[in-house]
């Protein structure tokens, strides 16, 4: 039995409001054993040490709203001539970059061609038996962890469309009607999704289409819904305004994106109906990521816009109750996905509030919260170590020093021991 004692640590254990001083994790076979404070812990004598310096070690981080194969935003709309290979390798070097960001699981939601089914089952070493899968994971592919929807599902010239005639590897499938959309969910089910991804309004960055506008009906939303929850799959929308929102709701929806023009009665009935929200503050707040991206200024104006008005949806559904995941909808991964966290902190949460909606949220979001998402025992050792206290300043998260996977140090930015990322 693997043994790693990681010793002389501040735990940020994502429960407690402040950290666990002077603190020893032991990780056997990748899940954490036992969390003790003191100089004389009882480490085993066949454990290796870490001394991590009195460093931070806390819950490796999520990125709940991404799209690890796309351009974001793809202003010359290169990617419609990509094949699926380019697309797979970016979505590929995306994860990585992620991951050595500290982002040890990614709910992927709106991907071409099933890339993010197959790098999941790739990085967690779900493959051939035999001889390849000897040599297979014998080279194993760290990434994070990743939760996948395949291609999401909007109606003609929806949300995504960016009126393009055709894509050799679309994102997005075109789906008209309750059957056509029950035939779809059938579709990206039997391809081996954990989520469902529904496009069921405009948004900031669409042409000619407004945030709240609604593009799918009540009918196509259910059919979608009762069809993945049947296979006992969650469903998730990209969705801008308060009417498709409590249409959604209404019909069955488990997590709500964006919610760009939320009103009080539509995040009521998301704490009541337990459905998550992903706010994905970067969009709006952001802006100097945008100009860095070159965001033509029609696009520009909307983001503006919104922006008030999407601070005001996070803080309702704050007072409200609902439950909030981190995820910036933004690329690159390596960039973007720990940023979220400083905007949701930013825009109305405390601290402690921000880590745990990349966190322990964020597994519960995904139905793990059981494994992952908090430094306690019994837990799989997903772990990352900072340079200072995050409960502080949510910007030490860049101050990377370690990420664990699985009990696994994959990268190594301490000064006192050999460099592996």
């Amino acid at each position: 039995m693997e043994k790693t004692a990681f010793a002389n640590a501040f735990v940020v254990d994502g429960v407690g409001p402040s950290p666990i001083a002077n603190a020893t994790v032991l990780v056997e076979d990748g899940r954490i054993a036992w969390i003790r404070t003191g100089d004389a812990p009882g480490i085993p004598p066949d454990a290796a040490v870490v001394d991590l310096h009195g460093g931070y070690l806390l819950p490796g981080l999520w990125d709940c709203h991404c799209h690890p194969g796309l351009l974001i935003p793809d202003n010359d709309r290169y990617q419609a001539f990509e094949t699926e290979a380019e697309a797979t390798l970016r979505s590929l070097r995306n994860l990585l970059g992620a991951l050595q960001a500290g982002i040890t699981a990614v709910r992927a939601v709106a991907s071409p061609g099933f890339v993010d089914v197959a790098l999941r089952e790739a990085i967690a070493g779900e493959t051939p038996t035999g001889q390849w899968h000897d040599v297979l994971t014998a080279t194993p592919l760290h990434g994070p962890r990743v939760f996948a929807s395949g291609p999401g599902l909007r109606v003609t010239g929806g949300h995504g469309s960016e009126r393009r005639a055709t894509e050799l590897v679309p994102h997005t499938l075109e789906v008209d009607g309750p059957d056509e959309v029950r035939k779809a969910t059938r579709y990206v089910i039997k391809m081996g999704v954990d989520w469902v991804k529904l496009m069921i309004t405009g948004g900031v960055a669409g042409i000619r289409e407004g945030m709240g506008e609604s593009q799918m009906t009540y009918e196509e939303i259910k059919a979608a819904c009762d069809t993945a929850h049947n296979k006992g799959l969650k469903v998730c929308a990209h969705c801008g305004g308060a009417p498709a929102a409590k249409m959604a709701i209404d019909a069955g929806l488990d997590c709500l994106e964006h919610g760009y023009l939320l009103d009080q009665e539509a995040v009521d009935k998301m704490a009541e109906r337990g459905v998550f929200y992903v706010p994905t503050m970067t969009i709006t707040q952001d802006l100097e990521r945008k100009r860095l991206n070159r965001v033509p200024e029609y696009r520009m104006r909307k983001v503006m816009e919104a922006g008030q008005a999407h601070r005001k949806s996070l803080e309702m559904a704050l007072r409200a109750g609902v439950k909030i995941a981190s995820g910036p909808d933004a690329n690159p991964m390596r960039e973007t996905s720990v940023k979220e966290v400083y905007w949701l902190a930013q825009c109305g949460m405390t601290n402690l509030q921000a880590l745990q909606a990349a966190t322990i949220n964020a597994a519960e979001l995904c139905g793990v919260a059981d494994q992952l998402g908090t430094v306690e025992a019994g837990k799989i050792a997903d772990l990352i170590v900072v340079g200072a206290n995050p409960l502080e300043d949510l910007s030490n998260l860049r101050d990377l020093r370690m990420v664990v996977k699985e009990g696994q140090i994959v990268v190594d930015r301490r000064g006192d021991g050999a460099r592996r990322e």
